[in-house]
């Protein structure tokens, strides 16, 4: 089932803007990225004899809870290595691949990139979940490789100490909750329950939906963490059934097909419950007996809309994509990645971590490698532009480590056995 869009909810909700304020960043944030730009604006018509090739890895869920977003992920970040590739390469030499599942599984991860390490990647895609990225991280940046995620939206990951080499290029959801807790309250709702992965994930996720509900007027009948584990989760649709609630918000990943299961069993319509980009996709369907189960149900996540032209290139490299999450974040993270080790002449990791931001903020706007690889040759800079459409304008959030200061959270629902778009809504993350 291909994603459909909608044009005339687009239109209602473009206009709706969100500007929320970002914990823990530091007041230097903006000066640094500056001096950062102005110390890497040097030509590279002509890179060091050791720039080297390019070893790149990739640690997205082949398995596991998160599977359905792996063929997605896993396609940007191969057709971006193919465009380098055919593009010339990096300093001559073709950008190499190598894959890892993170299997939505800590230990398999944490055993997974470590074998990247051992291999001697330069960066790494990944992982998918925060969750992941927290049982890899460590490793990953004591190690000095650049970590770059498409799909990481913890909150705590905006000030985790990095040593200034993890990236993303998803939005946090400081960004995302609000949407979350407005798009319940426009359906009506006055009274919520709201239940989360007691993880790293769905703890931080849940605690902003709810504050944002409550600072809008709503009650919030029910705010509970569930151990993602549990056999069932009889306990926790109990919960969200006794507690008074007319609308319910699960904030999960796979599992969460059960509590919504019970959730519909008991009676509930499924225009009253509500789920984030844990959930969000036309593949949630494949757990109920079809997708007529879930008409209404209405879900947030970074946009899955992606431009005419790159979804024709995606699905001319892998025909069978049905879902586009997070595609266009693996294609930024390549790319990225690649035209930071252009501008500062080396594939060394440092050099990419240094360079990592000032590609996104530069003077010209261009948004594939081959495009962007000319002003780079000419000693000028660029300022890449997400393959979803807009700017992405990383902004250093710690230690020199950084992520978008923008994002755009797409409302979705089920509507007639589609999963359709029904808007837009842009979000600014400002640093203190």
């Amino acid at each position: 089932m291909r994603f459909t869009r909608s044009s005339r909810a687009v239109a209602a909700l473009a206009a709706l803007a969100l500007t929320v304020a970002a914990c823990g960043a530091e007041e230097e944030a903006a000066e640094e990225t500056t001096e950062a730009t102005e110390t890497t604006e040097e030509s590279t018509d002509e890179a060091p004899a050791d720039a080297g090739s390019l070893l790149l890895g990739y640690l997205l869920p082949e398995t596991g809870q998160l599977a359905f977003l792996g063929p997605p992920m896993i396609s940007g970040v191969q057709l971006a290595v193919q465009e380098i590739n055919d593009a010339g390469g990096l300093f001559g030499a073709a950008v190499e691949l190598i894959s890892a599942d993170e299997a939505g599984d800590a230990g398999r991860a944490a055993e997974e990139g470590n074998r990247l390490l051992a291999a001697g990647v330069d960066a790494i895609v990944g992982a998918a979940s925060t969750s992941m990225t927290l049982s890899v991280i460590d490793a990953v940046t004591s190690a000095g490789v650049v970590q770059c995620s498409p799909s990481n939206t913890g909150i705590g990951l905006t000030t985790y100490p990095d040593k200034g080499y993890y990236f993303r290029t998803a939005p946090s959801d400081v960004l995302q909750a609000p949407v979350l807790a407005e798009t319940i309250l426009n359906s009506g709702a006055a009274n919520v329950a709201v239940v989360a992965r007691a993880d790293d994930y769905g703890r931080p996720f849940m605690e902003e939906t709810v504050a944002n509900l409550e600072s809008r007027g709503a009650t919030v009948t029910l705010q509970e963490a569930y151990d993602p584990e549990s056999a069932t989760f009889d306990s926790v649709v109990e919960a969200m059934l006794n507690s008074g609630a007319d609308a319910y918000a699960v904030i999960s990943f796979v599992e969460g097909a059960q509590i919504v299961s019970g959730l519909l069993a008991a009676g509930v319509a499924p225009t009253a419950i509500f789920g984030a980009d844990g959930i969000a996709g036309a593949a949630f369907a494949d757990n109920f007996s079809g997708p007529e189960v879930l008409e209404g149900m209405t879900f947030t996540a970074p946009t899955a809309l992606v431009p005419p032209d790159f979804e024709a290139r995606l699905l001319e490299f892998n025909p069978d994509l049905v879902d586009f999450l997070f595609a266009p974040n693996s294609y930024d993270c390549v790319n990225l990645i690649a035209l930071a080790a252009v501008q500062g002449g080396s594939t060394d990791a440092a050099t990419i971590r240094d360079n990592m931001i000032s590609v996104s903020t530069g003077d010209n706007v261009c948004t594939t490698f081959a495009e962007c690889l000319p002003f780079l040759e000419a000693g000028e800079t660029v300022a890449y532009q997400s393959s979803a459409g807009g700017a992405l304008n990383l902004i250093e959030v710690r230690e020199g480590g950084g992520e978008p200061s923008q994002g755009t959270i797409e409302v979705s629902k089920w509507v007639d056995g589609e999963f359709t778009s029904q808007g837009l809504v842009t979000g600014n993350l400002l640093v203190d």
